[in-house]
């Protein structure tokens, strides 16, 4: 149904089906819900073309990746903060874009095409930091962005940011009591806030008077595969003596849950394990997996409340949201 027919059948003009659909304060807000519930009930949508032509917006957001994301399987964290960050835009009628940015058309990444083709009306990122040659296309062409989750130089953009070097620091608190397990931490090279947490939990850890062993950092991948290999390879630490493992993530906790359970070393009684995220997963698992909750759920809300006032309103003053995480205790760790 083209909206020229709709206007017909409802008996108003094209124009005021354009501006009720795009919520234009040029009618009533009485009129403007009339056309709304009878575009619901004759299940009507405003073509997307013509509703960019009449609001200079293109209604999609894009949701750039980091630069070491392998893939929804692997990137349990980040593929929970896409679902919610997509549930959150779609309350405001937003489409969502991926952008992996990992290939080139024309010598330009995809980041770039799209910014500068106004394939979107802003950006959610999820990259620790981006290029100076991202920061100046988002500058130039003044593109609304707030980082999610992790970002050390958001800057001129808005944030609503994990604290990482916190979440690291609420384990080494925890394992610290227990001077009898060697603290280990599991680390991510690929990915930039692993070091980030690596120093929170060694901070923690020395406020209990424990200093970590220089072989206590021990190298994954990040995927529940690599970390159950990092523990195996690791095994002869596991079985002689007492441990304390914080994964730098959820995922990689899972692997070296796995790993624990097929050398048969008891969990928590031997090897204690920790992940960072509060994905829903694992509080489903036995043993269920004591993790800091990172709050997914507030960061997507208001980081995506964030773009759309920007998207709407334009330039603003930037703010920069660091939320608290808040440790979990559960079935792999000792009370």
């Amino acid at each position: 149904m083209t909206s020229k027919e709709f206007a017909e059948i409802i008996g108003v003009s094209q124009s005021t089906i354009s501006r009720a659909l795009n919520n234009s304060s040029q009618i009533s807000a009485e009129r403007r819900e009339f056309i709304q519930k009878k575009a619901e009930e004759y299940g009507f949508v405003l073509n997307s073309q013509a509703r960019s032509l009449k609001t200079n917006r293109t209604g999609t957001v894009g949701i750039l990746f980091p630069k070491h994301f392998i893939g929804m399987s692997s990137n349990l964290g980040l593929a929970h903060l896409y679902d919610l960050v997509q549930a959150e835009l779609s309350k405001y009628d937003y489409d969502v874009m991926v952008v992996y940015d990992g290939e080139k058309q024309n010598g330009l990444s995809t980041f770039e095409r799209m910014i500068k083709i106004g394939k979107v009306d802003g950006f959610i990122i999820f990259r620790m930091e981006s290029s100076k040659k991202d920061l100046e296309l988002i500058k130039k062409y003044k593109v609304p962005c707030v980082y999610l989750l992790h970002a050390e130089k958001a800057g001129s953009y808005g944030s609503c940011l994990s604290d990482c070097e916190y979440s690291g620091y609420l384990i080494g608190k925890l394992f610290g009591k227990y001077k009898e397990y060697k603290s280990i931490y599991i680390n991510v090279k690929t990915s930039a806030e692993s070091k980030t947490r690596l120093a929170g939990f060694k901070r923690g850890l020395k406020e209990r008077g424990v200093v970590m062993d220089k072989n206590a950092v021990w190298q994954s991948e990040l995927s529940v595969k690599s970390a159950y290999e990092c523990v195996i390879n690791n095994q002869e630490t596991v079985k002689s003596r007492k441990c304390a493992i914080l994964a730098f993530n959820d995922t990689v906790a899972l692997g070296a849950l796995n790993a624990c359970r097929d050398l048969g070393v008891k969990v928590p009684e031997d090897v204690q394990i920790s992940g960072v995220g509060g994905l829903p997963i694992i509080a489903e698992i036995a043993p269920d997996l004591t993790t800091v909750n990172v709050f997914h759920e507030r960061i997507a809300s208001m980081g995506c409340e964030m773009l759309r006032s920007a998207i709407i309103h334009g330039a603003q003053e930037p703010i920069h949201t660091v939320i608290r995480p808040e440790l979990i205790l559960r079935g792999t760790t000792l009370r």
